[in-house]
């Protein structure tokens, strides 16, 4: 049976499309029998991150004409995530021949899923994974005319809607996943909320007052912060520990690049 050495990059406190390009070199690169790849990360300064089908009219226009605040684009799926101290980002690279590799797309999250949620039990968090019948019946509601439009809003961004084995509390998801599977490989993000503030987010993808109003009270229902479950303020690295520990408890396996 192979062994799979995991190699860990510390976290990196960078602008965000530094992120963005780190990690599509290395699924660039990746090679079978390399070892898997973890690489933690925080944008500095805050930005939003679209996802790969979304365009820049989904924000604001007063506040994308202004050019003031940063706007990415990401390689995966899925919607808007707000980036910056309050977000902590972890991107896994897997070889083509890593055994968490699953032909199917959706139980290809599971195992990063049952980490997760394990991981928040050691931080004192007791939450759950997202069944796919739960976020495929969420998902229905989009094409229902008496919750489309609604729905729709609150799937402008990422944590305003829910998607299988993501880890949630309640019905409110705490991190968020996305993939990107190439010939090369496979790379699985996550995103923790280490606090949740819907303000920003709601102008940012709000284009009316009403939407705006909607949007900062309906994703609050929608998402939460582990300092608002926890009652206290989080730190990354006791999250990144925690992950790690669960995911190499055997010393021997870890590499970590300095």
């Amino acid at each position: 049976m192979t062994i799979w050495n995991w190699l860990i990059y510390p976290l990196t406190v960078a602008e965000q499309q530094h992120h963005i390009d780190f990690s599509e070199h290395l699924l660039q690169t990746v090679q079978p029998g390399d070892p898997a790849t973890l690489y933690w990360s925080m944008a500095k300064p805050s930005g939003i991150v679209l996802g790969f089908s979304q365009k820049p009219s989904i924000i604001n226009p007063v506040i994308r004409e202004s050019n003031a605040f940063p706007i990415y684009h990401r390689r995966a799926g899925g919607t808007a995530v707000l980036v910056g101290s309050s977000l902590l980002s972890l991107d896994v690279v897997l070889p083509p021949d890593h055994p968490f590799i699953h032909t199917d797309l959706v139980e290809a999250y599971r195992w990063f899923g049952e980490v997760w949620l394990q991981t928040l039990l050691t931080l004192g968090v007791q939450s759950r994974t997202v069944t796919p019948e739960e976020a495929h019946a969420q998902r229905d509601l989009r094409r229902d005319p008496a919750h489309r439009d609604y729905e729709q809003l609150m799937n402008r961004a990422c944590y305003g809607s829910l998607s299988p084995y993501e880890i949630a509390i309640g019905k409110r998801k705490v991190v968020g996943f996305d993939m990107i599977r190439r010939r090369t490989g496979s790379l699985l993000q996550a995103g923790v909320l280490l606090q949740w503030d819907t303000g920003m987010l709601a102008q940012l993808l709000g284009h009316t007052d009403e939407e705006q109003t909607l949007l900062q009270q309906g994703l609050q229902d929608r998402a939460v912060g582990l300092d608002t479950i926890l009652g206290r303020e989080i730190q990354s690295d006791e999250v990144i520990a925690a992950f790690e520990q669960i995911l190499i408890p055997d010393q021997r396996h870890r590499l970590t690049m300095r």
